[in-house]
């Protein structure tokens, strides 16, 4: 089968691994909990994919035929649409194996800006990705990183932060309208970059599940991304998506990865305090009515409050208001977060100055007034 625009064949749904040819180097990739080995690689049809091999556990668990059903899906988009499910997400490309084995997937790699480069203490250079849960340093583990790695940003403010997870949060729709649910959601299954703009990279598609159907993957969430109890066990679907959501929010704007306390002081310096009220019962409970059209407003906003270095912020008493670089939405170290008067809040735009016109307005008029007076007074002296 020739691929559309292409001019060669596609990659077959399934490849045989001795069919792959192994990369050396690349940047540095941890193993997931799926997986034995996140590997290089290059495929029968020439292109360069990351090879995501599968644990003995994760073999057994897998759904074959939802898994290929998943690889159809993607081929079967109009060709528009698979560029934009591939610039959005690490979705399956081919099952590595037979149609009855599976050892584990391709995937595309996310591309070079969501990688950062960190030096050693050795000197050398390398390149990891940088996962949405480097959302959640404060200034201060930030600048111990920067200063171990040489890294040349490692603290994102709080409009960076919304703005990548408004990002995530077009994908997470996007996904829906076309019938899946993310799944496993959380915040080291996704990568970002700031530069030139914000965007951000979905990792482990093929825990994704049709919303009318099963998945590949059970449903399996980790400790800090459980859900209630009542939905533990459930199959995953957009409710838990906004659920998982609402807490990547949460903990990125209060950073830590580890809360179940929501502060709303906090979230209101950088949000409507309405959408914040949205996002702490998401993480509640069930998602309230007209949860899905605030969101995607939310999505369509953040990433505008970020306008090359210039950071804005958008809450109940102003549109945009600017943000201090290097300024945390949390209050200081032993300061009561729950006080809004603690929380640090937003520069106020200057007052605008009087308007040119107005001030050469006035000037004329002083000067109309003066050639009035001069005037009757020189006729007062003729008179005389």
């Amino acid at each position: 089968m020739i691929g559309p625009g292409r001019g060669r064949r596609m990659l077959p749904a399934t490849v045989e691994e001795h069919k792959l040819t192994f990369v050396d180097g690349g940047p540095v990739l941890r193993d997931g909990g799926q997986t034995q080995g996140l590997l290089l690689c290059t495929t029968p049809d020439q292109e360069r994919y990351l090879y995501k091999r599968y644990r003995p556990e994760t073999k057994a668990e897998l759904r074959i035929d939802p898994l290929l059903r998943m690889i159809r899906w993607r081929r079967e988009l109009p060709e528009d649409e698979r560029r934009e499910l591939d610039a959005r997400c690490a979705w399956p490309i081919a099952a590595v194996g037979t149609a009855v084995e599976v050892h584990g997937i391709l995937v595309r790699l996310a591309d070079d800006t969501m990688f950062e480069r960190r030096t050693s203490r050795t000197g050398a250079i390398v390149e990891t990705p940088r996962h949405l849960d480097e959302l959640t340093r404060s200034p201060e583990r930030a600048q111990r990183i920067s200063t171990r790695f040489e890294i040349k940003k490692a603290y994102y403010e709080p409009p960076y932060k919304l703005a990548v997870l408004g990002e995530l949060l077009d994908t997470i729709n996007w996904l829906h309208e076309h019938g899946w649910a993310v799944g496993d959601l959380q915040l080291r299954n996704a990568v970002f970059t700031v530069e030139p703009r914000p965007r951000t990279y979905l990792l482990d598609c093929d825990s994704c599940v049709p919303l009318n159907g099963p998945g590949p993957m059970p449903p399996v969430d980790p400790e800090q991304w459980k859900r209630p109890v009542e939905q533990q066990g459930a199959p995953f679907d957009a409710k838990s998506d906004y659920y998982k959501f609402a807490w990547a929010v949460i903990r990125c704007v209060q950073e830590t990865v580890e809360t179940w306390q929501p502060d709303r002081a906090v979230l209101c310096a950088v949000m409507r305090s309405d959408l914040a009220d949205t996002l702490i019962e998401c993480g509640r409970t069930l998602p309230p009515a007209g949860t899905r059209e605030q969101l995607r407003e939310a999505a369509a906003v953040w990433p505008r409050l970020v306008i090359g270095n210039r950071l804005f912020v958008n809450a109940d008493q102003y549109t945009r208001m600017p943000w201090p670089v290097g300024q945390s939405a949390m209050p200081p170290a032993g300061v009561r977060a729950s006080d809004p008067a603690t929380v640090p809040q937003p520069l106020p735009i200057p007052a605008k100055p009087a308007g040119r016109l107005w001030a050469i307005a006035a000037v004329l008029a002083i000067l109309v007034i003066i050639l009035l007076v001069l005037a009757v007074r020189s006729g007062a002296v003729q008179s005389g």
